[in-house]
């Protein structure tokens, strides 16, 4: 293994085996590290080949800066989708006034990578010369769940107390951290006075309490016929899981090209 940073929440964060895994033998990891001048940490991705037992050419694709040593929000959660792009999460290293409404910094971002680690040139910053060129989506707290489905990319975040989204991310969209949020401080104290703004994705669900979204899944076998279709969601705080049904308004319009997140109900 790399060397990990540990650190409040930091540590290893999450494990993902490429798409071809049967022919190329790749493994993904997010973890915090010490890489860099500065002391403290952020998080990483690494590629590494399993071989036998081992893992080998390890190689770091993306490290997040500057290095800090506040022990929140590291995230992290990592996704492949139907091309074989690789998707990851970066929470927003309890520096919440700065990093997740900025391109040019990192933190409480989702990135979106080719499988060997290079910016893709589509992503929706690469041609902004100030920004961090990887950033898929913005304005995100603490992303711990993301799956691809239905041509969709869901996330699930934690929000402070109370104000826990799930969101489907699209491109260069900004998903308000925290200039809007449905929670409040830990202190109770208010940390936006606003809920919606102008420029700003609103989540397709939220929870107030919090139940602290953690692992995500979707469901698409067939012993459990009536979940199919369904996202899994576990919930910290109760200690349990939620089943989200997913509807489509209008089921003709099924090729994900022309489905639109209002076009779809989601229910507990």
């Amino acid at each position: 293994m790399p060397e990990v940073y540990l650190r409040g929440q930091g540590g290893l964060l999450d494990v993902a085996i490429h798409p071809e895994f049967k022919n190329n033998n790749l493994i993904y990891l997010t973890l915090a590290s010490s890489l860099g001048d500065n002391p403290g940490g952020n998080t990483s991705l690494y590629q590494a080949t399993l071989v036998g037992n081992n893992l080998e050419k390890i190689s770091l694709l993306y490290k997040a800066s500057p290095n800090t040593k506040k022990g929140q929000h590291f995230g992290s959660r990592i996704v492949f989708d139907d091309n074989n792009d690789l998707y990851f999460s970066i929470g927003d290293r309890g520096n919440r006034n700065v990093n997740p409404q900025n391109i040019k910094r990192d933190g409480g971002k989702i990135y979106r990578l080719y499988d060997d680690g290079s910016i893709p040139i589509d992503n929706p910053f690469v041609k902004d010369r100030y920004a961090k060129k990887a950033i898929y989506s913005y304005g995100h707290r603490n992303l711990q769940g993301i799956v691809v489905a239905n041509g969709f990319i869901y996330e699930n975040e934690h929000g402070p107390m109370g104000g826990d989204e799930l969101n489907i991310v699209e491109p260069a969209k900004n998903y308000g951290w925290p200039a809007i949020t449905y929670g409040k401080d830990y202190s109770g104290a208010m940390i936006s006075p606003f809920t919606q703004k102008e420029g700003m994705e609103q989540p397709v669900k939220y929870w107030v309490p919090s139940i602290a979204p953690s692992g995500m899944a979707f469901y698409n076998k067939d012993l459990f016929s009536s979940w199919k279709g369904n996202i899994l969601i576990s919930a910290l705080v109760p200690g349990d899981v939620r089943r989200l049904v997913i509807k489509i308004k209008n089921p003709r319009n099924l090729h994900h090209s022309f489905i639109t997140p209002s076009s779809l109900m989601i229910f507990v």
